[in-house]
């Protein structure tokens, strides 16, 4: 039975990187809130300022990428401190910002802190949590990326409605000295490392290049006009990447994992809820101040309510997938997520404040079932030795896919018909996507299930 158990040390462990994980990100939802007050602050645009969200989104992404290198590199210890380290740097880089570019700086070092940390968390679950209890255990790790993108907007709302914008990174420097205590003493070095591993600077800079190019060429059709050199040097920066991962012998993604169909057809669906999670986290703070006319409090608070039902009910989650397997729970989270999705789209205008709050209750219950099932099952079903690219390529790509979510979303709520508009808009091109998750779960039953 004891090897059934997780250790008290093991669980500190896990905690302890865990909370930089949640802080980060409930810090970078925490800042959408504040668009209107940061906007007349800097004197700039909504476009403009999404950047906050999009640059902390995409340093994550970036970071990510390298995780799988990372981790067979250095011990959990080191890289546990250096996301400590990065993350306080950051959030009082970010507190004192004076300007635009400033503020962009932390919130890049943020992102660089919770890249290290989110992937470290889930390879720690992995390495350490016997495999009887590994469903409710990234259950667990999949409630704190659930948890924190909605309880960011509350906290965010509540602060810049009493102590002001900057208060929203100062409070947050607690979060390192509490890591800090919790794992000084849990966090070893025992993980083997392969001092030999090389690290493939080539192909890492061609993936950046296109990410980064991806979502500047996408941010830019605010203009209606499409930059053609942006869009070459994505494709070609792009194409570059996959000759290279598929040739090189260095360490980098293994994109090799993408050929296996049951891999890919829960990959894509879950990098799909990360999209659709960031985008409305976005869109409805500001549809309620800017339409609804509700307070900076408020307008947070709407997204707290789902956000705790979805994140508590996590681990009964990752439990019905230890027990049930993932069949049944990614079809149910599915359908409620896109009813959920089809009656906010359908009544938008009638919707009010309350009305939207319990709606967005049944869209992050259906979310979270299918999202932290898909994760696990994408992770579970794979040999040891592929886990760690998997859970590479599993957040980069959902923190990528977050970042384009914010910033599709912006464009929307930025269309010339206006806001309401927009966030009606998005919300159709949202249900579309829950249509399409579903002919990947199908087709990737004919593949074979668990």
């Amino acid at each position: 039975m004891e090897e059934n158990k997780v250790s008290t040390k093991n669980a500190v462990a896990i905690i302890a990187v865990a909370l930089v994980s949640f802080s980060g990100i409930m810090a970078e939802t925490a800042m959408n809130v504040t668009f209107p007050v940061l906007t007349r602050y800097f004197s700039t645009s909504l476009n403009s300022i999404q950047w906050v969200t999009t640059a902390y989104l995409l340093s994550v992404t970036i970071m990510i990428t390298t995780s799988a290198y990372l981790n067979k590199r250095y011990n959990t210890r080191y890289l546990w401190l250096a996301s400590l380290i990065s993350f306080a740097t950051g959030t009082l880089v970010g507190g004192l910002a004076s300007n635009l570019p400033v503020l962009l700086i932390g919130r890049v070092l943020e992102g660089v802190a919770a890249g290290i940390s989110m992937p470290l968390m889930f390879n720690l679950i992995v390495q350490l949590v016997p495999r009887s209890k590994i469903g409710v255990w990234m259950g667990i790790g999949s409630m704190v990326v659930s948890l924190a993108p909605s309880f960011g907007p509350t906290y965010g709302g509540a602060l810049i409605d009493t102590l002001g914008w900057r208060s929203i990174f100062f409070i947050l420097l607690i979060v390192p000295i509490m890591s800090l205590l919790l794992g000084w003493k849990t966090i070893d070095n025992s993980k083997e490392t392969q001092a030999n591993v090389s690290f493939d600077v080539l192909a890492f800079g061609l993936l950046s290049v296109s990410l980064i190019t991806a979502l500047i060429l996408i941010n830019q059709l605010e203009n209606g006009t499409v930059n053609i050199l942006l869009l070459v040097v994505t494709i070609v920066s792009l194409a570059g990447f996959v000759i290279r991962s598929l040739t090189s012998k260095q360490t980098f993604l293994n994109i090799r994992l993408l050929s296996n169909s049951k891999f890919l057809f829960l990959l894509l669906p879950v990098v799909l809820y990360m999209f659709a999670n960031l985008g409305i986290n976005l869109l409805l703070p500001n549809y309620s101040q800017k339409i609804l006319n509700t307070s900076s409090f408020w307008a947070g608070f709407s997204l707290l309510p789902g956000t705790l039902l979805g994140g508590i009910l996590n681990p009964y989650f990752g439990h019905l997938y230890d027990k049930h397997g993932d069949r049944t729970p990614l079809l149910v989270g599915n359908t409620i997520f896109g009813i959920s999705l089809l009656v906010m789209a359908y009544f938008t205008k009638n919707l009010g404040i309350i009305s939207f709050i319990f709606m967005y209750m049944i869209f992050t219950f259906g979310r979270n079932m299918a999202f932290s099932i898909g994760m696990t099952a994408s992770i579970d079903e794979l040999s040891r030795d592929k886990k760690t690219d998997a859970t590479a390529i599993l957040q980069s790509s959902q923190m990528f896919m977050g970042a384009l979510g914010t910033t599709v979303a912006a464009l929307y709520g930025a269309q010339k018909s206006g806001l309401a508009v927009g966030f009606q808009h998005f919300l159709w091109l949202l249900f579309f996507i829950s249509l399409i998750i579903f002919v990947m779960f199908f087709a990737r039953q004919k593949t074979g299930n668990k």
